[in-house]
């Protein structure tokens, strides 16, 4: 009887370890066929990643007691059209950290919180796609994107503040010889319908300093987003100014999104670089975690005069996944 009880109560003991733990299993698949125009010349083939990229990871979270909670994610990308994986082997994230009362705290590699500011600019901009929205499809980073990604990360998270959110990031140098650490901001604030945050971004190894400022608006009917970027490189790199602007409007199972955005690059005070871009396109969800969608985008390429140097265009009819 005294071991029966024993068994029960470890048992028992277990099951709520269990209850207090949890792992899920998440994934999105994404792929389409449709023709890439680039360097004047049209090719049509399967598109991989027209919405999101293709993803699979682990997630979870133990509850330490207290309000003290453990997290880690662990997310690969691949390309459904070959079934590749891409580098580095859990491109998308690896990270553990710890949350509670006092915000979060994560560490491993993962996106950065200036990352953050810039997806909220896109948020409505032909669904921040990377096919189709402009500021993704090469409108952007005339003289130098960012860099979206770091290993060897820390980042906190402040807690939540009546509205009123933000975080910062720093990344370590990779090598003793290497000077490419970064360090990241943001400053937000959202109530209802309004999203409002400030970006800045300091990348070591490439001599750049980046400065976003986002903003998006639901009106039910319609919601908007858009933004202004700069970046302030060396004398030779010059620098760039960015604009973007989107909406979506829902129409029953459908949602249709049209996105603009331009930018240039100054050297020395003159215009080197100038690009723009036009994106388009529509979803139907078939299920709550399925989507058929159709998107354009188009993009020119201009010198400090004027004079077209190049365009990049992209349609494709696809289908995304979720699980």
């Amino acid at each position: 009887m005294k071991k029966s009880i024993i068994a029960i109560a470890a048992l028992a003991a277990a099951g709520g370890a269990l209850a207090q733990s949890n792992v899920t299993l998440y994934g999105r698949a994404d792929v389409g066929i449709g023709s890439v125009k680039e360097a004047g010349k049209s090719t049509s083939k399967m598109i991989d990643n027209n919405l999101t990229t293709s993803r699979w990871g682990l997630r979870g979270t133990e509850d330490l007691g207290g309000g003290l909670k453990a997290n880690f994610k662990f997310e690969q990308r691949l390309n459904l059209s070959t079934g590749d994986i891409q580098s580095p082997a859990f491109k998308g994230e690896t990270s553990l950290g710890l949350s509670g009362g006092f915000g979060a705290v994560t560490m491993g590699r993962f996106t950065t919180v200036y990352d953050d500011v810039r997806a909220l600019a896109n948020a409505n901009s032909v669904f921040d796609s990377n096919s189709f929205t402009p500021a993704s499809a090469g409108v952007y980073g005339s003289g130098g994107d960012y860099s979206s990604r770091f290993g060897s990360q820390i980042r906190y998270d402040l807690p939540a503040m009546g509205g009123f959110y933000g975080a910062i990031g720093y990344a370590f140098e990779s090598a003793a010889d290497k000077d490419d650490g970064m360090t990241a901001l943001k400053l937000g604030y959202k109530t209802g319908a309004l999203n409002v945050a400030l970006g800045l971004q300091n990348e070591k190894g490439s001599d750049n300093d980046y400065l976003a400022l986002s903003a998006s608006y639901d009106f039910g009917a319609a919601a908007l987003s858009g933004g202004y970027n700069s970046r302030k490189g060396s004398d030779a790199k010059g620098d760039d100014t960015e604009f973007t602007v989107g909406v979506n409007v829902p129409v029953g199972a459908f949602d249709f999104s049209l996105g603009y955005a331009s930018s240039k690059t100054e050297i020395g005070g003159s215009t080197s670089v100038k690009s723009s871009g036009l994106g388009l396109g529509a979803t139907y969800k078939m299920s709550k975690r399925t989507r058929a969608y159709a998107g354009l985008s188009n993009v020119d390429f201009k010198n400090g005069s004027g004079t077209k140097t190049g365009d990049k265009r992209i349609f494709a009819l696809g289908l995304r996944h979720d699980f």
